[in-house]
């Protein structure tokens, strides 16, 4: 059977070549520059930032504000506050909700599925949502729910759940927020993996990729990930649910896998690395 190559990186192994390019470029054979990688890291990560708020619709001048704020605060030596929105923290605490309603043994039925649930009374949707939402009204929740497909009421009066994750997009304002956190959260884990000396004591950081995919796959590409990524991530959440800590102990982390895939023109600045 023909193998197919499939390229792997675990964050602080060997590293791969990077032919960056202007200034930042590799030193010649023999030269004594030795490069600083963590000023490449710094160029990369706010021209890529520059170029993401700019597309996202933030005026230029208003990125030039933030940049001179942030400038002079880290010039101060004083702390960077990072601030979430009330749109944000809503769909956390609804994907709580889709959570509990998947998990909660009094919310799901012999078969481990999640009940239909009436909309008032024991064991109800209203139930549920005021256990995350103790003081808000139920009613605006669940048409928000209804309208992003996440639940369907029945003929009989019922809710039925129909997606397992709370998904965001265009035009959800909130969706570029979530991406900046998930981006912050991978520079974490990243600078930890560089940090530890200990290579089984990293996260996991990995990559599968080609160069050369037909365009015309890309949207199988999309199906057979999403699906794989699907099944991996519901065996992932179950095995943290298993060994969640009781109510009471101490030293409780928070724990988790973030996947994404994507898709770029070949020969691109993002695909200059050898394989390690």
């Amino acid at each position: 059977m023909r193998q197919r190559r499939l390229l792997t990186r675990q964050s602080g192994s060997r590293p791969s070549r990077v032919a960056a390019p202007g200034a930042l470029a590799q030193p010649e054979p023999g030269s004594r520059r030795r490069v600083r990688f963590p000023q490449i890291a710094q160029e990369v990560l706010l021209s890529g930032t520059v170029r993401f708020l700019a597309s996202a619709g933030v005026p230029r001048t208003s990125i030039v504000q933030r940049l001179r704020t942030l400038a002079d605060t880290v010039e101060a030596g004083r702390n960077i506050p990072t601030p979430h929105s009330d749109n944000y923290d809503f769909i956390v605490t609804i994907s709580s909700v889709v959570h509990d309603w998947t998990r909660t043994p009094e919310f799901t039925g012999r078969d481990g599925e999640p009940k239909a649930l009436s909309l008032r009374g024991r064991s109800s949707l209203s139930m549920l949502i005021r256990k995350r939402f103790p003081t808000e009204p139920v009613s605006p929740i669940v048409s928000w729910m209804t309208r992003r497909g996440i639940v369907r009421r029945r003929t009989n009066g019922r809710y039925m759940l129909l997606q397992r994750a709370v998904l965001v997009g265009n035009p959800d304002p909130a969706y570029l927020e979530w991406a900046a956190t998930a981006a912050t959260q991978y520079l974490k884990t990243a600078f930890e993996n560089w940090k530890q000396t200990n290579p089984n004591a990293r996260q996991l950081d990995r990559i599968a990729r080609v160069f050369d995919l037909p365009e015309r796959e890309v949207a199988n590409f999309r199906v057979f990930a999403k699906g794989r990524a699907e099944s991996w991530l519901e065996e992932i959440d179950n095995w943290l649910e298993d060994h969640g800590a009781p109510q009471g102990r101490r030293r409780k982390i928070e724990a988790g896998v973030h996947v994404y895939g994507y898709v770029r023109p070949a020969g691109s600045a993002g695909n200059r690395e050898s394989a390690p």
